[in-house]
């Protein structure tokens, strides 16, 4: 009998031991652990390897645009800004690039940027269309596309505004942005 009562209490106390290691171990696990930071948009849009994962199409080519565009005209860190403003331009075609160096760019971005913020203007949402009338065309054995975009701004007012972009495909098979218009009164 006393065998018998050596055993339960000597499983007791392994029990018990076996239950505080696994507690302090789960604390320590948790402790160590930090939970992770969801990364801000600006973030998201500058970790994006575009030499590595460029944009398939040019409907791919000009979201991201309009995307980094959207991120660039909030409130962001000066660091932030130009690391935006320059990873757009790795969407330019090379003719766009050549007439609009990078200085010139970041200084009438810069620019641009203070005077939506005095006027409060954002870009609060875009979506294509027009889709079905996407064509491509083949001249001199360059393919050019255009891709139309409605934006909706914020200024006092919603309001929407319809822009065509001009894409063409570059020596690495890639759809670079060769310039855009705004369309008036087609909103």
């Amino acid at each position: 009998m006393r065998k018998s009562k050596q055993r339960t209490v000597v499983t007791i106390l392994t029990m018990s031991l076996i239950a505080v290691m696994l507690i302090a171990l789960y604390y320590y696990l948790t402790k160590q652990t930090k939970p992770v930071e969801k990364l801000s948009e600006a973030e998201v849009l500058l970790s994006k390897d575009l030499k590595l994962y460029y944009p398939a199409t040019p409907k791919e080519v000009v979201k991201l645009y309009s995307s980094i565009l959207q991120t660039l005209y909030t409130d962001l860190e000066d660091d932030e800004t130009k690391a935006l403003a320059l990873k757009i331009r790795e969407l330019y075609d090379k003719e766009l690039l050549e007439k609009n160096p990078e200085e010139d760019y970041l200084t009438n971005i810069y620019s641009e940027i203070i005077e939506w913020k005095k006027a409060k203007r954002t870009i609060t949402d875009f979506s294509f269309v027009h889709e079905e009338d996407y064509v491509t065309d083949n001249i001199d054995g360059i393919e050019y596309t255009t891709v139309h975009v409605i934006y909706t701004f914020e200024e006092k007012t919603k309001h929407l505004e319809e822009w065509r972009f001009l894409l063409r495909r570059d020596d690495e098979n890639h759809w670079k942005i060769l310039g855009w218009n705004y369309l008036p009164g087609e909103e």
